[in-house]
């Protein structure tokens, strides 16, 4: 009998229970260690998911920014360079600025940035978290301005394509997980293209009804409708792409318009459709129509990223026409306009289209005060020319260059001339304030010039835009009784060439508020004689801006500008102006016409009478109502109203020539150059 066996039995009994409670201890920690790691699994990824929330949402607040920086003009496109952050390094530096401006640096902590507006807030200013964005352009090697240039998709129009790299940070530091960090990025492209890419651009309907022999070689584009086509006798030749928006000659597709007008009376002939006017045209008329007029899907922002109803809607007192109601014409006319005010001082507008209007982009702006006519008054202390250097240093600096030369460049203030177009529309006269193109060029570019001295606040500021304008009174224009504004460029025919730090041309730009007169030939001397960046056979590239513009022979004398034809203006010189022209027009009624595209630019001499000839090698296009030359088109035919016998508004010339300038235009575009943009956001990727 073995007397210790119950203790034994008790002994691994405990031993068991031991076994068991160290098992279920190994378990139970292995439970709290799972549950702890799952916590921790779980609260990262909780995290994680924050934070990509909050980069995501830093991404679109950085595309905000981008496309709003880039629109109001605040930044230049090579300025926003900025730190890549996987090198440390710009991506990029441009030649006209020492360093790049960032939108945040990428160790920014949250709480010091701007908050982000709604919806793009979110989480930004939860405690704790580190939030950063910034961009970085990528420029296309080998190229003047870092842009890839291309045809722009659904158009023939070269546009150029910007590119940049986008990244965000956001990250927590928390006491179970440690730092939690989501890094994002992405792509963005901004496309910019010029309006002077087109031979032709209408924001209304586009009407050609060409009198005499024309070629249009370069695309046509409208907002509206077009009615093209010839009279009796004579051919309308389209070489390029026309595209339109809402029907083309009377019709909602391409194929079955072919000869109605907007207004008046009379079929035209149909255009022929030739993308190689030098050989016969294609037999097959309605195919190779088919392939030439294109129908577009939306219209055109002729004003990029300008939403011209919310503008009226949010802005009505800045947009105002001359009877007082607030007019879409005004936001497109913004861009020749100086900025709203009134007896306060400036009227808040759209900060967009405030960047774009030539007035406050100009680096000159010559304003005449003055309400008599003669020479200008050059006293800087309240004369009655104002000249403003744009941006410069000293932007409100009157020096002595221009104190001395001002009766050279501004020759005239304020003649009174007549222009029968309106006195017919009710119109005494025009006081004409004559601008001298060579003498300005001379005091810019000549021997001791403003532009050839690097101090001069001009010579800091200078883009190549000039903008004058007479301030006077217009309220009683536009078809009222009282006399018009107007500025008129003589010797033109060489205008500043300067080029811009990339060794591109910045070109030439005359805008003004009034009307513009244009005498005799106007960048011609030199002309296709420029050699710019491999591309030869260049034109300096010039623009012309006004509410109206008007071709006046080199002969045409103010002195003689009475309302008889005869002999006061028969012109006695053919004329060529290569430039880009923006204007506006009188547009068709049920009564008038707006002359079509042959007749934008204005005329007042007998062209015929001794076989002349107006040649305009560049770009055309309307862009607005004029606001002040409203007088409707009447064409040569007698006016009962002129005094004289048989007295006409003008005679047409003996042969009309429209070139477009591709060779210029296709590769550089005119100083302040209104343009047609767009944003897109690209793909993602991590860094």
């Amino acid at each position: 009998m073995n007397l210790l066996r119950p203790h034994s039995r008790r002994a691994s009994a405990l031993l068991a229970a031991l076994i068991v409670i160290v098992l279920l201890t190994f378990a139970a920690a292995g439970v709290l260690s799972y549950s702890l790691t799952s916590y921790r699994n779980s609260l990262r990824q909780s995290l994680l998911d924050q934070a990509k929330e909050v980069a995501d949402s830093e991404m679109e607040y950085l595309f905000y920014q981008w496309k709003t920086q880039l629109l109001t003009k605040q930044v230049s496109v090579a300025n926003l360079s900025c730190v890549n952050p996987k090198t440390g390094q710009p991506n990029y530096t441009s030649p006209l600025v020492t360093t790049g401006v960032c939108a945040v640096n990428m160790s920014t902590p949250v709480n010091t940035l701007t908050p982000s507006p709604t919806p793009f807030s979110m989480v930004n200013n939860q405690a704790g978290w580190q939030v950063a964005r910034t961009i970085v352009f990528n420029p296309i090697e080998e190229t003047s301005d870092g842009a890839a240039q291309g045809i722009e998709p659904g158009t023939q129009q070269i546009g150029h394509n910007y590119y940049f790299s986008a990244y965000t940070s956001a990250s927590i530091n928390n006491p179970v997980v440690g730092t939690v960090s989501f890094h994002s990025g992405r792509h963005f492209v901004y496309s910019s293209t010029s309006l002077f890419q087109f031979a032709v651009f209408y924001q209304g309907n586009i009407e050609i009804a060409a009198g005499g022999a024309m070629t249009i070689k370069g695309p046509i584009s409208t907002n509206a409708s077009a009615y093209m086509g010839s009279q009796a006798g004579y051919a309308l030749t389209i070489a390029d792409t026309a595209y339109y928006f809402q029907d083309y000659n009377g019709a909602s597709d391409p194929l079955s318009g072919e000869t109605q007008r907007l207004e008046g009376t009379g079929a035209l002939n149909d255009p022929v459709y030739n993308p190689d006017p030098q050989s016969t045209a294609p037999s097959d008329q309605t195919a190779q129509r088919g392939l030439q007029v294109v129908k577009l899907n939306s219209q055109s922002s002729f004003i990029g990223g300008v939403d011209v109803a919310n503008d009226i809607a949010t802005y009505p007192t800045a947009y105002m026409n001359l009877q007082g109601q607030p007019d879409p014409n005004e936001v497109y006319r913004s861009v020749i306009a100086p900025p709203p005010t009134n007896g306060n001082g400036l009227i808040q507008e759209d900060p967009v289209v405030a960047a774009n209007r030539m007035y406050n982009v100009a680096a000159l702006v010559i304003t005449i005060n003055q309400t008599a006519a003669g020479l200008p008054n050059d006293d800087p202390t309240g004369g009655n020319v104002a000249v403003h250097f744009g941006n410069a240093a000293n932007p409100d600096a009157y020096t002595a260059a221009f104190k001395s030369n001002i009766t050279a460049i501004l020759p005239a203030a304020r003649t009174n001339i007549t222009d029968p177009r309106e006195y017919l529309n009710g119109s005494t006269g025009v006081n004409l304030t004559t601008l001298d193109v060579n003498a300005l060029n001379t005091v810019l570019t000549g021997p001791g010039g403003m532009l050839t001295n690097p101090s001069n606040p001009l010579a800091q500021a200078y883009n190549g835009v000039v903008y004058v304008y007479d301030k006077t009174d217009n309220t009683q224009m536009g078809g009222g009784a009282g006399n018009l504004n107007g500025i008129m460029l003589q010797n033109g025919d060489v205008t500043p060439q300067v080029n811009d730090a990339n060794g591109n041309p910045q070109g030439f730009t005359v805008v003004s508020n009034n009307g513009v007169y244009v005498k005799g030939n106007y960048n011609t001397n030199g002309g296709n004689s420029l050699t710019i960046n491999g591309v030869s056979g260049v034109n300096n590239p010039a623009a012309i801006m006004g509410d109206a513009v008007t071709a006046l022979s080199a002969t045409w004398n103010s002195g003689v500008m009475s309302l008889p034809i005869d002999p006061g203006r028969q012109a006695t010189q053919s004329m060529t102006v290569n430039a880009a022209i923006l204007t506006g027009n009188t547009p068709s009624t049920q009564t008038t016409n707006s002359g079509g595209v042959q007749n934008l630019v204005r005329m007042v001499e007998d062209w015929y009478g001794n076989g002349l000839s107006l040649t305009l090698n560049g770009s055309l296009g309307q862009l607005f109502t004029s606001k002040y030359f409203t007088g409707p088109y009447l064409g040569n035919a007698i006016q009962s109203g002129l005094p004289g016998a048989n007295n006409r508004i003008y005679i047409q010339p003996f042969t009309r020539n429209f070139d477009y300038d591709a060779q210029t235009f296709q590769h550089f575009t005119p100083a302040g150059s209104p343009t047609t943009t767009a944003f897109a956001r690209g793909d993602f990727f991590f860094w």
